[in-house]
């Protein structure tokens, strides 16, 4: 004779299997989206759309946070069957929501607020501007960074969030974290990469970016203007093979003094596009990670007086042949 669970234990357990598999299922689309969406605000909208039916309410807000102004501001919110939301363009000072701010920020714990709970986490004005009954706020965080946060609740009654609710939103909010991480990555390099070629003018005529084996990485407009490569015709390419110098003279410089070794700048006959020599005094520069390794060469170009580079004999060659078109023909 076989024994079995009895019928009610047998439901339980196939109620909680299929919670998990719907959790796990929630999470995977998230992430495929994570993955396959490029544009972040539209991933954050399909997010804000997206959640609210898998804990079974009506509204989402996901907010960023600034460090700089400790200012959280909503970049993402959907209400069913609403063009917009009552989160649309709203900002909140930090020092607005100091315990809420205090378990997301310093805690990096999820929070249940109620607008009957003494500590309801949200100003007075706040919970009337938003229509509190209760909401589930999960922080996002990124790389031992906090980021914002994502709101969930329901507009029409109060809804009590289960812990497998919880985790869902969890899991959600970790993929959102990754998202708007990259895309703070990627504003930060491009803010990097502009303060780069503001300062770059000030100090020198152009510069040529090499990798450790002093391949090309890339030129600026400053130094494609002085030789006439332009980075896609050499990018992988060897220095001394572009510019027909030696070993030597492209390798880096060093100079003693008081304050230890300092690269020294040499003057070196660069062949630009059209063959000719350009004259500059070049100064490589090694930038160096974490560990103190060399991961580039910054080459910083200064051209020598008189000397008239790629751009500017290109302008004289349009310049002759203009002149030649407009003289008149012989009688």
């Amino acid at each position: 004779m076989f024994l079995s669970r009895p019928l009610a234990s047998l439901d339980v357990a196939e109620r909680e299997e299929i919670g998990e598999t719907q959790l796990l299922a929630s999470l995977l689309g998230v992430a495929e989206m994570v993955s396959s969406v490029s544009d972040t605000d539209e991933l954050i909208a399909l997010i804000a759309r997206v959640t609210p039916g898998l804990v079974r309410v009506d509204r989402c807000a996901i907010m960023a946070y600034d460090e700089s102004t400790r200012e959280f501001h909503t970049i993402g919110s959907f209400a069913a069957g609403e063009p917009r939301t009552l989160f649309d363009g709203l900002r909140i000072q930090e020092a607005e929501i100091p315990w809420l701010a205090q378990r997301l920020i310093a805690l990096r714990l999820p929070a249940l607020l109620k607008a009957s709970s003494a500590e309801a986490g949200l100003s007075p004005a706040l919970q009337q501007r938003l229509s509190l009954k209760s909401a589930l706020v999960v922080p996002l965080t990124a790389r031992g960074r906090f980021l914002g946060l994502i709101w969930l609740d329901d507009t029409r009654i109060p809804h009590y969030f289960t812990s497998e609710e919880i985790n869902i939103v969890q899991g959600i909010a970790a993929q959102v974290a990754i998202a708007l991480d990259g895309a703070n990555l990627a504003a930060e390099r491009d803010l990097e990469r502009r303060r780069i070629e503001a300062l770059v003018p000030a100090f020198a005529d152009g510069l040529i970016s090499a990798d450790p084996d002093l391949r090309i990485v890339n030129i600026d407009p400053g130094a494609e203007a002085l030789v006439g490569w332009q980075t896609s015709e050499v990018r992988g390419r060897r220095v001394r093979e572009v510019f027909d110098i030696s070993e030597g003279e492209a390798s880096v410089a060093w100079t003693k003094d008081r304050g230890g070794l300092a690269s020294a700048a040499k003057a070196l006959r660069l062949r630009a596009r059209d063959g000719q020599a350009v004259e500059c005094v070049v100064q490589a520069v090694a930038v160096r990670g974490n560990e103190g390794e060399v991961v580039q060469i910054l080459y910083a170009l200064r051209r020598k007086p008189k000397t008239r580079g790629y751009a500017d004999r290109l302008m004289d060659t349009m310049d002759g042949l203009a002149e030649f078109q407009e003289a008149e023909p012989p009688e």
